[in-house]
């Protein structure tokens, strides 16, 4: 057989089993994931979205209708208690204040707290500017012998979480002059100061 025709007998062949191929084991026909077995339209590849796309002739989808206003309920009306009367409360104790030396060491350490901002901005190697430092409500008791507890550092406007910590940290290692009148709570309002 000349090499031309073995050429063309082979290509024939190779035809026919392709043919063969798609019609039966591997092609639409028996393969699962053959474009004609999969859904219908785009793949998730070819458009980026998970949902299916909307393809031509497809109805408008309709929007879900808003929930109907209810009625506002009244509020039923309490009665007073028929029980027996009961004593008036005693005003609750006056707060004790601090003397004018202690007022000026608390202020004095209250202002060393913006600290706290620049270090923040130190450890994440950003500007202080940049590290969220608003207004914070401070609140801790010092103690019979001078020492702080139960530090609470509580943001009024968005502060960094960390500021916040290091504001804790730093009040829980104040000392005072001793009070007066036993332990003394403090309460203070604080807004961190613009960085350089």
């Amino acid at each position: 057989m000349p090499l031309a025709a073995s050429a063309v007998t082979l290509g024939a062949g190779l035809l026919a089993a392709s043919l063969a191929f798609a019609a039966g084991n591997g092609g639409a026909g028996g393969d699962v994931l053959a474009p004609k077995k999969l859904l219908t339209g785009p793949s998730l590849s070819e458009t980026g979205k998970i949902s299916p796309a909307k393809l031509e002739g497809d109805p408008t989808p309709k929007a879900v209708p808003p929930a109907p206003k209810l009625p506002a309920r009244p509020e039923p009306k309490v009665a007073a208690s028929e029980g027996p009367p009961v004593a008036p409360t005693a005003p609750p104790p006056a707060k004790a204040k601090a003397s004018p030396v202690l007022e000026q060491q608390i202020n004095a350490r209250i202002h060393e707290l913006n600290g706290c901002r620049v270090q923040v901005a130190r450890d994440k190697h950003v500007p202080a500017p940049q590290v969220r430092a608003g207004a914070v409500v401070l609140r801790w008791t010092i103690g019979r012998d001078g020492t702080v507890s139960g530090v609470e550092v509580v943001e009024k406007t968005p502060v960094d979480p960390a500021v916040l910590e290091c504001a804790q940290q730093a009040i829980t290692k104040w000392t005072f002059p001793v009070p007066d009148n036993g332990p003394l709570p403090i309460e203070r309002h604080y807004r961190f100061h613009a960085g350089k």
